[in-house]
């Protein structure tokens, strides 16, 4: 085939292939970026939390009386639920993991970094007493549990519990790592900013996530400082972890009792926490599949503008073709000569395509913070819009390789 000859052609009528390929261009640019986000909102949503989700609920209560007595029904909530049988462990605790409530400062192993502008490490603080680790199903890699001498009962605000801070700390992996990089954080003094004040981590667990994060704020989900205090009330959040099969069971009990046991305040939600896990990662899987959905429909726009493009071709060029196939031509040779026009056309597109795909990859990257788009997904998308454009002609060039000589002649 004279291809010298094909771009010829395809440059006389220019108008046309050029709108293809600027279409190819931008769908392959969308397709690459839009798999991409796609693929990291989906790691996000289906990272490892290190919490015990399938055996786990919480409960929120709040008070409705000036005079309720916050610490002493904290002390009978946590004895009720602890004495029932199929229950592995209770606790307060601050804010509920895998919900987007969170309380961070900032931590150093040198009080002087806390010092800089922005010094320090994030850590996302949860306070509960010393069953918190067995109610959450974390696990203890290094160190000890808190005492149970060493949980601090509950202060009259959250300044004050910051005021009065803890003297010895639990941490998450990820949080010691940071702060401490050579690998040496248990018992070592971290200290933290805003307060002046400084505790010993006592414990190191594998791993906890607040919650699902895009992967440039990490650091808020995984570096997690475990403290043995009871938080602020009046109003009150406790963990509750039931040994294997049993969580339903014993919800529909605590629900039936638990808001009786306590003049003054009332159940204000009740929730098995693989649900809140689930809740809390619907936005990222939403938009996971809006995302796709609206990219689908952005290669369907293109199939169709490369369909519409070679069956405008065949229809103007009936006499053409069947000419052709009078002086010797095949079905074959008329169907290549489809399947190469479209290939040029798309490559034109993909060129351009890759171009815009690798600056829209550098402008996301520098907006979000988030690794550079990998190159196999151009690749990808590169092979994707080669077989597509490929199926898309087929029809119509099927359709031409189908025109006889003598219908040509007909049409003239």
């Amino acid at each position: 085939m004279e291809i010298r000859a094909l771009l010829s052609a395809l440059w006389r009528n220019k108008t046309g292939p050029l709108l293809v390929a600027a279409q190819v261009a931008l769908t392959l640019a969308v397709v690459v970026n839009v798999a991409y986000i796609v693929q990291q909102k989906l790691q996000d949503a289906n990272k490892p939390t290190g919490l015990d989700l399938n055996n786990v609920f919480w409960i929120a209560t709040e008070a409705i009386t000036a005079d309720y007595n916050y610490p002493a029904a904290v002390k009978a909530d946590l004895a009720y639920l602890n004495s029932l049988p199929g229950v592995v462990a209770a606790s307060t605790v601050n804010n509920v993991p895998q919900t987007h409530s969170m309380s961070n400062m900032p931590f150093a192993a040198d009080p002087q970094t806390l010092l800089n502008p922005n010094g320090g490490e994030s850590g996302t603080l949860y306070f509960g007493t010393d069953k918190l680790i067995d109610a959450l199903g974390l696990k203890l890699v290094a160190g000890r549990n808190f005492a149970a001498s060493t949980v601090i009962p509950p202060a009259a605000d959250f300044a004050a519990a910051m005021a009065a801070w803890v003297p010895e700390i639990i941490v998450t992996q990820a949080f010691a790592n940071k702060v401490f990089p050579k690998g040496d954080a248990l018992g070592k003094t971290v200290y933290t900013g805003l307060i002046n004040k400084s505790a010993v981590i006592v414990g190191i667990v594998a791993q906890m996530r607040a919650n699902p994060m895009p992967s440039q704020y990490d650091q808020f989900a995984s570096q997690i400082v475990l403290l043995p205090a009871i938080a602020p009330g009046p109003d009150g959040q406790y963990i509750v972890r039931t040994k294997p099969g049993q969580r339903d069971a014993l919800m529909a009990q605590v629900e039936k009792n638990f808001a009786d046991l306590q003049p003054g305040r009332f159940v204000e939600r009740m929730e098995a926490l693989d649900r809140t896990a689930e809740d809390a990662r619907q936005e990222y899987r939403s938009s996971a599949i809006i995302l796709s959905v609206a990219t689908f429909f952005v290669v369907m726009v293109t199939i169709v503008g490369i369909v519409g493009l070679a069956a405008f071709s065949v229809a103007s060029r009936t006499k053409q073709l069947g000419t052709r196939r009078a002086i010797g031509a095949r079905k074959y040779h008329i169907l290549r000569y489809f399947l190469v026009e479209n290939w040029i056309i798309t490559t034109g597109g993909v060129v351009l395509g890759c171009l815009l795909a690798l600056a829209a990859g550098v402008q996301l990257s520098s907006m979000y913070q988030v690794p550079r788009l990998p190159l196999y997904y151009l690749v990808g998308g590169v092979l994707m819009l080669w077989v597509v454009g490929l199926l898309a002609v087929l029809i119509p060039a099927l359709r031409a390789a189908a025109i006889s000589p003598a219908v040509a002649t007909r049409t003239v």
